[in-house]
């Protein structure tokens, strides 16, 4: 059965790194099977009754905690999630009163808030076992938090070999085209230019050689390219 997950998270605290794994689970689910109420909620509803709404249909909430999830939302007043109108202990509370997965994801340096910091009617969030985030594992924690959604231990996560194979493959072979292309067409400059084929030139053996030679340099770039891309993503 495919999974539906929510994602609840404070926009001031952890928007980016909630929106880096919404990406993840979108490609793995389906956008319409990830809750991410910044694409989800349109214009004119309502906030609390969709909310309320998508958590019922869920099979996991994911929590994203930040250094910032504790902070007030005015300078010397106590902190946002002990108000009663916080959106955040909204989602919390639904969650909490529901029989689902709630996995809190402990983004970058923060830590588990103590208890006695919560309000009392989602305090139960503290005893939930927590999975972090980080910057330079970022990738791996990624992969440790959806396969905790999906249910996987390390040895069940084939997805993340297929993925890379299938990405792989795929720029790999758009280069390989494109370096092909590139000998087509300058064999049709000279063509256009000398009035005779590339092959009369230098001879067919040769202008073969350079048509294999021109895809397995695009394959290796596009492989290059994929590695970067990956890289810095």
């Amino acid at each position: 059965m495919t999974k539906k997950v929510f994602i609840s998270y404070r926009r001031e605290d952890t928007a980016a790194a909630a929106g880096r794994v919404f990406d993840r689970l979108s490609h793995l689910l389906s956008k319409s099977n990830v809750f991410f109420d910044v694409s989800a909620i349109g214009g004119g509803e309502d906030f609390a009754q969709r909310i309320a709404t998508e958590i019922g249909k869920s099979d996991a909430v994911l929590v994203f905690i930040g250094d910032k999830w504790l902070d007030p939302a005015s300078p010397g007043g106590g902190p946002r999630i002990c108000e009663p109108d916080d959106y955040v202990r909204a989602e919390l509370r639904a969650a909490l009163a529901r029989p689902l997965l709630v996995v809190p994801v402990l983004v970058g340096s923060a830590r588990m808030p103590k208890p006695d910091r919560l309000p009392e009617d989602i305090r139960a969030i503290t005893a939930k076992n927590a999975l972090p985030l980080r910057h330079e594992s970022f990738d791996d924690d990624t992969g440790n938090i959806v396969a905790a959604v999906l249910g996987l231990s390390a040895a069940e996560r084939a997805w993340e070999d297929k993925a890379s194979l299938g990405a792989k493959l795929a720029f790999g072979l758009g280069g390989a085209i494109a370096g092909a292309a590139l000998v087509l067409l300058l064999a049709l400059l000279h063509f256009w230019i000398m009035g005779r084929p590339l092959s009369a030139s230098i001879g067919a053996p040769l202008t073969t050689l350079l048509i294999a030679a021109s895809a397995v340099s695009g394959l290796w770039l596009g492989w290059r390219y994929k590695a970067r891309k990956q890289a810095f993503s």
